[in-house]
């Protein structure tokens, strides 16, 4: 028999606490039988996010219960259906948990305030998988969507970029560089900062372990920031809107230095500049865009074909570490697009 091992959760982490493998319980069980209308999935990769770290704070509404497999969206192979619309050999994205195999059907389900699929076909003839969950990947469209449609993105423009080294912050440093921009990512440590510069083409890094951005900032931009791409928000986010140029542009897409304090922590004090330099912050959550994601996959892609931007996927192997990797996120130990190797991808078809 053929088993199903997943990933429960056993505790809640307290607000303060860090995230890892002590709130799971590795388990055991039969790879459950499809009923009409349903699919078995066979899951190949598991995403990594943040925000998975939201799922088991008692302070949120969406919260996993206890002793349920823990949640999370990963990418796998169809082996047995009972639908018209899938057959085995597919390749699907879904919401399949932290598992080995998983049940799903074609239901509909709300992703912010929109009505979307649950899951969705991918084009199994580009490899690897791990591609269509990380640099062709909702990550990815997070980059993408945030420089171009908010920080309206142009050749000459400084682009500064938070987090720089993490998941969204690699592939938008690659995306602003594709587009003809001077970029400058800010990260911890002199190996994060030397894969930014070598690796991904940024024209400078700021290690903000290391060095004082207070002083950094006027050195890498003596005309200011065109574009601030912030995933840390805080104290770095503060620093920033003092160096604005003028008609600057903030985009918000995550504040993980306080997202998870036990205390609210107070909004930036420099928020004035945005006054001063007649600049604009904006916010924006990538699922309430789920109807363009074809459009940015077709355009990363072209740019991965042409060898504007590279992969930046980070493996873990086995469903053994998918809590390590959550983890790895909060303790800084990620470069890239954190994922979770479960199973190998099926051979190509003749």
């Amino acid at each position: 028999m053929t088993i199903n091992r997943q990933w429960r959760v056993r505790r809640y982490p307290a607000p303060d606490e860090i995230i890892g493998p002590e709130h799971f319980e590795l388990t055991e069980a039969p790879v459950p039988e499809i009923g009409p209308d349903e699919f078995l999935v066979r899951t190949l990769v598991l995403g990594t996010s943040p925000a998975q770290r939201g799922y088991v704070d008692t302070r949120k509404p969406d919260l996993v219960p206890l002793g349920k497999v823990m949640r999370g969206r990963g990418l796998g192979v169809v082996e047995a259906s009972n639908h018209p619309d899938f057959a085995p050999g597919d390749w699907v994205n879904a919401s399949m948990g932290w598992q080995e195999w998983s049940v799903q059907t074609l239901g509909r389900g709300t992703v912010q305030s929109m009505d979307v699929l649950s899951v969705q076909k991918v084009n199994r003839s580009i490899r690897p998988s791990e591609l269509h969950l990380g640099t062709l990947g909702s990550a990815a469209f997070a980059a993408l969507y945030g420089l171009d449609d908010l920080g309206q993105l142009a050749p000459g423009k400084t682009v500064l970029v938070s987090a720089a080294a993490g998941g969204v912050g690699s592939m938008a440093c690659q995306i602003a560089r594709a587009n003809g921009c001077r970029v400058i990512g800010i990260a911890g440590g002199p190996a994060k900062c030397g894969w930014l510069t070598d690796e991904l083409g940024c024209d400078a890094a700021i290690d903000y372990k290391n060095q004082d951005l207070s002083d950094e900032l006027p050195h890498h931009c003596p005309d200011g920031v065109d574009v601030y791409f912030d995933n840390v928000g805080g104290e770095q986010l503060n620093q920033v809107l003092g160096h604005l140029a003028f008609g600057a542009r903030v985009v918000i897409c995550g504040y993980i230095s306080t997202q998870y304090l036990p205390e609210r922590s107070p909004g930036p004090a420099n928020y004035t500049q945005l006054l001063g330099r007649r600049a604009r912050m904006e916010g924006f959550v990538i699922w309430d865009h789920v109807k363009r994601f074809p459009e940015f996959f077709e355009r990363l892609h072209g740019w991965y074909l042409q060898g504007k931007i590279k992969a930046v996927e980070e493996m873990s192997p086995g469903i053994e570490s998918a809590p390590d990797s959550l983890r790895s996120l909060f303790t800084g130990a990620n470069r890239g697009i954190r994922l979770t190797r479960v199973s190998d991808d099926p051979e190509p078809a003749e």
